[in-house]
């Protein structure tokens, strides 16, 4: 039995998992700010879970959490929503709080991807790209079973890949960073000021085309989600309609873009919005179009992940076992 945390940015879901998969137990905490402001407290907060759980006999503790993580070193870099976490040794310290228990972290895309890996759409292959659109898009590559992480902990960072640029568009770029401390909303930013952000998740995140949606209509951007864009595209609106076909349309050129770069065996797409089936075949569809490029692209294969909600968990616990050197072999999925 294993205790694993996936830590998101309101609050901290955390399960007991079996070594075969299995979820005996799952619930959920919410963070509060004011109280969890430094890395002592943030410790403090997964080890109060642990406790509850003790008597359960977990044999390790695995995490998935924001930020580009040192799965080596178990040190967090960034931290998402809790900043003071940056350059923490989360593992170490956790690790002391929690009996000595061997402790294993991974960023939270990477923890989608290795769920499809371990018991989803992608067991069956040793190589793999993946995808996942939500607030940002997360992204993780992966090769021979395992991700690949890069010389700074960047690989599959697919959020800040370049799109929509010219140049003549160079001299109004404005940082991620700028942003946050003038208006605190990333999602506001799509034209901040007469300059615009021209990375992948400010133009084509699930949250960035609700957003835009709501901008163009008129209305609080918190009421928008994406099913209601595809309510609102049943009912024939032009702009629910051309946004979907124009994120359908930016997802199938970086899947073809990636499908070069990486050559993997399958891209999965997952997220929320995928559980929506004209999402991924929305995607299929012009990469249907574009492939007649060239022959190069005839082994393109492009498909939905198995898991959504869960799927944080999962690949959490997976990165444990690879870290700790536990076969998983009699794991059908």
């Amino acid at each position: 039995m294993y205790l694993v945390f996936d830590i998101g940015g309101s609050a901290v879901k955390y399960a007991l998992i079996t070594k075969e998969g299995e979820i005996t137990e799952k619930g959920k905490k919410k963070v509060d700010h004011d109280a969890v402001n430094t890395k002592e407290d943030f410790v403090e907060f997964l080890g109060s879970i642990y406790d509850e759980k003790k008597d359960a006999g977990p044999e390790g503790i695995a995490i998935s959490l924001p930020g580009q993580i040192d799965i080596r070193k178990g040190i967090v870099y960034g931290g998402g929503a809790f900043p003071f976490m940056d350059k923490v040794p989360l593992g170490d310290l956790l690790s002391k709080r929690c009996d000595g228990l061997f402790v294993a972290l991974e960023n939270d895309g990477k923890c989608a991807a290795l769920a499809e890996v371990w018991l989803g759409n992608a067991k069956d292959v040793k190589d793999a790209a993946v995808l996942v659109f939500g607030t940002g898009i997360g992204g993780a590559i992966i090769r021979n079973k395992k991700v690949i992480h890069g010389k700074h902990l960047l690989a599959g960072e697919v959020s800040y890949i370049i799109e929509e640029m010219d140049r003549s568009e160079v001299d109004n770029i404005i940082t991620l960073e700028k942003a946050y401390e003038e208006i605190n909303d990333v999602m506001d930013i799509y034209d901040y000021e007469g300059k615009r952000f021209f990375n992948w998740a400010a133009t084509h995140s699930t949250v960035t085309m609700s957003h835009r949606f709501a901008k163009l209509k008129g209305i609080p951007k918190e009421s928008v989600t994406g099913e209601d864009i595809y309510r609102f595209a049943d009912e024939g609106d032009k702009d629910a309609i051309e946004i979907l076909e124009d994120m359908y349309f930016s997802i199938a050129k970086q899947c073809m873009n990636i499908y070069l770069i990486v050559d993997p065996q399958i891209i999965l797409i997952g997220g929320g919005i995928s559980g929506e089936p004209r999402f991924v075949e929305g995607i299929k569809k012009y990469v249907e179009k574009m492939k007649r490029i060239s022959f190069i692209f005839d082994n393109i294969k492009i498909d939905t992940c198995k898991y959504m909600n869960d799927s944080n968990l999962y690949g959490a616990l997976y990165n444990y076992f690879q870290r700790a050197n536990i076969p998983t072999d009699n794991v059908k999925g």
